[in-house]
């Protein structure tokens, strides 16, 4: 399976250009599954999210899972509403938005985005996250996020933009049970030539591939992984199995 995830700048600068970028690298890559970051919904500049504007053109068959529900303010616009969003090639059999603690030094509210896929007859679990944009909070967001999948004992397939350049800090919390993309070098957040975007799998899973963009989609870089998994399945043994995207 071949997953990216993009922080796509939230605001519409320039969309009309880095749609085109975007959906040229789409197209070359051919993701699975994409994990976005940062989708608004500001009806003075388009009546669609980014998401549902780039699946016009795109048309994955299983898109609408968009948890649009963070209110922003705006320089030039009202407020408008920002949150995460998936397209997926696979069946989406649900999704769930949790929010998350908000720390008094942060200004905004961060959520998560549960959700589970059929994939060739089997469940996977994945999270779409966003943290905080402080590093310190963001760290009580991941830690928030083990407590909440240990509490109902799952392990999921967690991508998105973690908002922290050295995930290894904080390795005591998932290299235990996970495996991380920082095993490989890359920048996903090339102004501060840093890597803030990662995806953390069971160490059931493999990782095959990891690589990156060019500039020009957003301030960050597309982030893509091709991954082998170890699927389960309640009517299925647990078997090993690598499915051609």
């Amino acid at each position: 399976m071949i997953i990216t995830s993009l922080n796509l700048f939230g605001r519409f600068d320039n969309w009309s250009r880095r749609r085109t970028n975007i959906l040229s690298y789409i197209n070359d890559t051919e993701p699975d599954l994409m994990f976005f970051q940062e989708v608004v919904y500001l009806p003075e500049a388009s009546p669609l999210t980014q998401v549902t504007d780039l699946n016009k053109r795109l048309e994955y068959p299983y898109y609408e899972h968009i948890a649009v529900t963070r209110l922003q303010t705006s320089d030039t616009y009202s407020e408008y509403r920002e949150g995460l969003g998936i397209l997926s090639k696979f069946p989406v059999l649900k999704s769930e938005t949790l929010v998350l603690r908000q720390d008094p030094r942060d200004h905004l509210q961060r959520i998560v985005q549960l959700f589970d896929i059929d994939y060739h007859g089997y469940t996977v679990k994945f999270v779409n996250v966003h943290f905080s944009e402080h590093q310190e909070l963001a760290a009580l967001h991941l830690v928030e996020l083990f407590d909440i999948l240990a509490s109902r004992h799952e392990r999921r397939i967690i991508v998105g933009d973690f908002n922290i350049p050295d995930l290894e800090k904080y390795a005591e919390l998932w290299q235990h049970d996970y495996s991380a993309s920082s095993g490989e070098p890359y920048v996903s957040y090339p102004s501060l030539k840093s890597r803030i975007d990662y995806i953390l799998m069971p160490k059931s899973d493999a990782f095959i591939d990891i690589t990156v963009s060019d500039d020009g989609l957003s301030d960050h870089r597309a982030l893509t992984a091709d991954i082998r998994l170890r699927v389960t399945a309640s009517t299925k043994p647990l078997v090993e199995a690598s499915y051609a995207h």
